[in-house]
């Protein structure tokens, strides 16, 4: 179960702003820590893509930490596979090891909190399930309704909080008595109610989720029902990077070798305390052998 003081912490460093932001939007945080319990403890070999800044930037936060990254194992539309990024302009592909939060079969449009939590709609979790009530518009109201059966007072607190930012400075006194706006404190308890909640409904579906994720990882396949990219998106987390190619094409110069080299080199050496096994440069087309080599489908 989550603690209030954590989540009081994370008003005092502006953490939880955007915690509110998914709670409001009824979308469904996935924590390591529950997902753990539904899949067990069993390491994935999947692929990520980033740029330099990232290796710099991002790296050090999520190398074996319970913060997730996006990875993958297939590319249809062969972007991924040429060092391409999906955020970035990619030119480092890395091979890593992590433990799956979520497995779907296309880009799940998942957000983080500023904690490194993350959190999908739950259409997403209805497409990765088959779950027809999650699946249609309704899907937000249908599993807000599943978390008020878990906790009767969240449905009152987020209908008042929910209320309160529709309230205008104009509205008459006992309208805005009534629905006065949210303390932190009243914020912080809100959204614990609600991971807890959201999390015992997790549970609840363990046999469903955990089937349809080994499903993804196992038989990786995509669709395009939510996203026009042709990746299989995996979130994985405790995150070790065994191998690293990168693509001189993206990263390079053709027509500056001394910079082409210094460039490289500096990318090798950030790359060096992460990297457990080899790294190697090359092309764009040799990234498919890279994945291919080591597991990936394509």
């Amino acid at each position: 179960m989550i603690k209030l003081k954590d989540i009081l912490l994370e008003f005092e460093v502006a953490h939880t702003q955007k915690s509110m932001q998914w709670v409001y939007h009824d979308y469904i945080p996935m924590t390591p820590k529950v997902i753990k319990q539904i899949m067990g403890d069993v390491p994935i070999t999947t692929f990520h893509n980033l740029d330099w800044f990232a290796i710099q930037k991002q790296l050090p936060r999520v190398v074996g930490s319970k913060k997730s990254i996006s990875t993958y194992t297939t590319d249809t539309e062969g972007h991924l596979l040429k060092g391409g990024g999906v955020q970035t302009k990619g030119g480092v592909v890395l091979e890593v090891e992590g433990k799956v939060l979520v497995a779907g079969t296309e880009d799940l449009g998942s957000v983080p909190d500023e904690t490194g939590r993350r959190w999908i709609a739950p259409s997403v979790l209805g497409k990765i399930t088959g779950s027809k009530k999650l699946q249609k518009a309704a899907g937000g109201i249908n599993f807000r309704k599943e978390l008020f059966k878990i906790d009767r007072k969240l449905e009152d607190m987020l209908y008042k909080y929910k209320t309160s930012l529709l309230v205008l400075p104009e509205d008459k006194p006992e309208v805005r008595k009534k629905f006065p706006l949210f303390t932190g404190k009243q914020k912080a308890e809100l959204i614990k109610r609600y991971i807890d909640a959201s999390n015992k409904f997790l549970l609840k579906n363990k046999k469903l989720i955990k089937k349809s994720f080994e499903d993804n990882v196992n038989n990786p396949k995509i669709t395009k029902f939510m996203s026009k990219y042709g990746y299989n998106e995996l979130l994985v987390y405790d995150v070790k990077v065994k191998d690293a190619y990168i693509v001189i094409d993206i990263l390079g110069d053709p027509n500056d070798y001394e910079a082409t080299e210094s460039v490289l080199n500096k990318i090798k050496k950030d790359l060096k305390r992460y990297v457990k096994g080899k790294i190697f440069t090359g092309f764009a087309s040799g990234v498919k052998k890279f994945v291919k080599q080591r597991g990936g489908k394509v």
